[in-house]
């Protein structure tokens, strides 16, 4: 049985984004993959609803996939600010694993906040990947954050020379006789053997 993905979107850019059509068509090869568009996307806004609101739109959506299709796995799978949402309903949620794809842990801009209670808090089964050139998501805070945590639910996978969107430099990559869509099969490897190791799917 085939796990349900169900795919948020960045803060900036909705499904359309090519990164986002990329990564949908990738997980489609070990999930059945549904589309979360939060409301303020729909509604042309350029600016994210508050985290309240959300959150609602994000535990809506699971509760409508998971009810259309019983007998699947529902897996929560964000990018950015959707893998943050992810992380904090998922324990509100029937999900069994959380893939998180450049979790925004610092904040952006002069002001930056640490975002940190959530993944403490998450008890669902929880992959972050991350790229060690992601300003908002400091390899050494994150792989703290998993030996302090209370229970072994995060999982971390690195990207090396990863940025926020997991994009590593064109001539390191030549230099090791790789490209872009090398590493994005890596991490879809990754993926996969995590999603096995939780159960969502004991046939993939």
């Amino acid at each position: 049985m085939r796990p349900l993905i169900l795919l948020s979107h960045g803060a900036g850019a909705g499904h359309d984004h090519p990164w986002m059509q990329r990564w949908r068509l990738r997980l489609s090869d070990i999930g059945d993959v549904h589309l979360l568009t939060y409301p303020y996307m729909t509604r042309g806004r350029r600016f994210p609803d508050p985290m309240s609101d959300l959150e609602a739109a994000h535990i809506r959506a699971a509760a409508s996939v998971a009810g259309r299709f019983r007998k699947q796995p529902l897996v929560l799978i964000g990018k950015s600010m959707g893998s943050r949402v992810a992380v904090r309903v998922a324990d509100r949620t029937s999900a069994v694993a959380v893939v998180a794809f450049g979790y925004p842990l610092v904040s952006s801009g002069r002001k930056q906040t640490r975002r940190d209670a959530a993944l403490r808090a998450v008890r669902t089964p929880t992959l972050l990947v991350q790229g060690t050139r992601d300003p908002m998501g400091p390899i050494e805070e994150l792989t703290d954050l998993l030996v302090e945590h209370p229970t072994s639910a995060l999982t971390l996978r690195i990207v090396e020379d990863g940025d926020h969107s997991l994009e590593c430099r064109k001539r390191p990559l030549r230099a090791r006789g790789l490209n872009q869509d090398d590493i994005d099969d890596e991490i879809l490897f990754d993926v996969r053997r995590f999603l096995e190791r939780t159960g969502s799917d004991a046939s993939l």
